[in-house]
């Protein structure tokens, strides 16, 4: 099977002050040997605002695949509406217009610099507010995803719900049940393994009764059989950073077992060439572990999944 590394841009951002642009980060992931790059759409990286039309986004593009030899993998818009800004699970039909807007917006973008895939969430913050019906909630969420997976199928791109546990809905049977819910090969899950690590196994941030599974990831990749979409790989030793989400570490810094992982997500039918690097340990070890996670994923999946 062929099997190619990317990383996303925000790796070399979060914990920074001031944060690298865009152009370091292009630049040193290129230096090190990386086939890919996905794109923030906040931290000034490739934000709609900076690239606000087809030309400039078409010019970006180019800068990064033919200058640089990077492929353009995935895009992240800001996160939860805009860094929350927007909490359209539970918002007001003002707030969900606005979403509905940058939504649209963003997928724009990727059609315009030909990006084949895009994150979503489901928009707030979590856990779920105790005065929210949760019910209303969760079929908003399921019509919304919907029509995400219905609007990028149109325009050709693969929409991907990145389950953390810094969101509502989080527990791994919410998890299934969502995407079952939603119906849509269109829509698949961002597999992040720092984050399936807390939802899953430390049951952070879940309403009560708290959900672990005590065959802990392999149990949870075994649940998401033909669901994964895309793949964030990073270890982690199972705490969270600031009670935000789970930790992500470099390859080889936690309790990981990636001989066991990889090739049980592979045989959980992910099919995808690309395997992410999104190791954020939110210091000075972030270009560090660029070059060294690089050379670890690399190995791994030269021994899991291109011998395939």
């Amino acid at each position: 099977m062929e099997a190619k590394i990317s990383r996303g841009s925000w790796c070399l951002a979060f914990g920074f002050d001031p944060i690298p642009s865009l152009d370091q980060v292009v630049k040193v992931l290129s230096a090190f040997g990386y086939d890919g790059i996905e794109l923030a759409g906040f931290f000034d990286h490739a934000t709609i605002e900076r690239y606000p039309d087809a030309a400039s986004r078409q010019k970006l593009a180019q800068w990064i695949t033919d200058e640089h030899n990077l492929e353009l993998v995935g895009y992240a818009p800001g996160p939860y509406g805009d860094f929350g800004r927007l909490p359209w699970a539970t918002g007001s039909d003002e707030v969900v217009a606005e979403y509905e807007k940058l939504f649209e917006d963003s997928l724009q973008f990727c059609v315009d610099t030909g990006i084949p895939s895009m994150r979503v969430d489901p928009g707030n913050f979590g856990p779920l507010e105790r005065d929210a019906d949760y019910d209303k909630t969760w079929d908003r969420v399921v019509t919304m995803f919907q029509k995400h997976a219905q609007r990028g199928r149109e325009e050709g791109v693969l929409m991907l719900w990145e389950l953390e546990s810094g969101q509502i809905f989080v527990k791994p049977s919410e998890a299934v049940k969502l995407l079952d819910d939603v119906g849509d090969d269109n829509l698949k899950l961002m597999y992040d393994v720092g984050h399936v690590e807390a939802c899953a196994v430390l049951a952070h941030n879940q309403v009560q009764p708290q959900e672990r599974l005590a065959g802990g990831q392999l149990e949870f990749v075994e649940m998401m059989k033909g669901k994964i979409g895309h793949m964030h790989v990073c270890d982690t030793d199972s705490n969270t950073w600031m009670n935000a989400f789970g930790t992500h570490l470099g390859i080889g810094k936690g309790n990981v077992d990636f001989d066991a992982l990889i090739p049980a997500v592979v045989d959980a039918g992910y099919t995808s060439k690309w395997w992410s690097v999104d190791a954020i340990p939110m210091n000075a070890d972030s270009w560090a572990d660029t070059w060294s996670d690089r050379i670890s994923l690399n190995a791994l999946l030269d021994k899991h999944v291109r011998n395939r």
